[in-house]
């Protein structure tokens, strides 16, 4: 008897204190207060920093290296000589087509001394028209003859001049695709030999903006970027061109923007990977509300009013939904959530524009969470208030 007696006792006291804990716990909002702030809208994008010009060196002529003049990263002159392919082939063939020119000449000479005296002849009325006739189709096939061989003197001349292998702008040296010794072939297409900058104290960058984001892009906005050979610094550029060619890849559509660098320090190569972003609009001193705000949704026993339609928080937008103009967020009136729709502005992916909707210095709740009367308050996150 004593033993059940003990066993009802021992789960009153269990059910008591169960009921306890659960009327003890209660929903506590953590809410942030509405103010002023500036906001930066971005878009970002990745890219490949380029010299603004760079030009590809070849070779019009086939042979063998002779010389190497230049290094990588060698200034160089409109003109210089980079390399030289080893001419004596090229010698020999100008040589030949000179002969030719000489021989050619002759024939002319020769062919024009036989129409003079065939012409005297059938002056004289000693020689006949046909033997004028042939006088002068000889002349004209000796001038043929000669004009064939003086445009193959030319060319021979013209590969001549191409083994020597020069720089078509100043610029810097960023490549160099062969060795002294070595034979390049050019008989299908010109072989790349040296890559040349003309300024890399000039740059620029073409980033890659997907298309859901290109129409925010203009002509003259500001842009940073890191790169990873310096991530603790960021670098400035302004956007000179979007270009209306698209880039499609495993079916993501880009526009290439032109971000123009200047890389006075010459701290920035080319090739490098740049993590851009372009400032696309930018406020100062609006109002302003956490985006977790316009996230928020109480449980149904806080609500007294169920949204007419969903929202679209501003996170949405990068997962390839438009944002709206009209949200609802939740205000604290007299320690209640309340539901108010907002008209919103611009993002920087943390904060959003209030437009319309809400004051300064209102409070609206950012999340909820579980505390208990008798314990410790949750901490608040961040400047974020909790509200019971």
């Amino acid at each position: 008897m004593l033993l059940l007696v003990l066993l009802l006792a021992a789960a009153v006291t269990l059910a008591w204190g169960f009921l306890r804990k659960s009327s003890d716990a209660r929903l506590e909002l953590v809410t942030a207060t509405v103010a002023r702030r500036d906001i930066s809208a971005t878009v970002t994008a990745t890219g490949t920093i380029d010299p603004v010009v760079r030009v590809m060196v070849g070779s019009q002529v086939s042979g063998r290296i002779q010389t190497l003049s230049v290094n990588y990263n060698d200034r160089v002159k409109k003109g210089q000589m980079l390399a030289r392919i080893e001419p004596s082939s090229f010698k020999a063939r100008v040589d030949q087509a000179e002969a030719q020119v000489v021989k050619a000449r002759a024939t002319v000479l020769d062919a024009m001394t036989t129409l003079r005296r065939i012409q005297a002849l059938y002056t004289d009325k000693i020689g006949s028209q046909s033997d004028l006739d042939a006088a002068r189709t000889k002349l004209a096939l000796a001038e043929a003859d000669m004009k064939q061989a003086m445009a193959n003197l030319s060319q021979a001349s013209v590969d001549l001049a191409n083994t020597r292998i020069l720089s078509p702008i100043d610029g810097v040296v960023i490549s160099r695709n062969v060795e002294e010794g070595q034979t390049v072939a050019a008989s299908l297409q010109a072989p790349t030999l040296f890559t040349i900058a003309d300024d890399l104290s000039k740059l620029q960058i073409i980033a890659n903006v997907d298309e859901a984001d290109v129409g925010q892009v203009a002509e003259g906005q500001e842009a940073f970027f890191t790169v990873d050979a310096f991530p603790q610094s960021t670098f400035r550029g302004v956007v000179q061109l979007i270009r209306n060619s698209p880039e499609n890849v495993q079916g993501v559509v880009t526009y290439g923007s032109v971000v123009q660098v200047d890389n006075s320090d010459q701290r920035l190569r080319p090739g490098m990977t740049a993590n851009v972003t372009i400032v696309v609009a930018r406020k100062k001193e609006v109002l302003a509300v956490p985006n977790a705000v316009l996230r928020f949704r109480p449980p149904d026993s806080f609500r007294k009013k169920q949204p007419e339609a969903e929202d679209v928080s501003p996170g949405d937008a990068k997962k390839g939904k438009r944002q709206k103009s009209h949200l609802t967020v939740w205000r604290v009136k007299s320690g209640f959530p309340e539901p108010e729709r907002v008209k919103i502005g611009i993002t920087d992916g943390t904060y959003t524009e209030i437009k319309e909707g809400l004051d300064e210095h209102d409070v609206v709740v950012v999340r909820t969470q579980s505390s208990e009367v008798s314990g410790q308050k949750a901490p608040a996150a961040g400047g974020e208030s909790p509200v019971r």
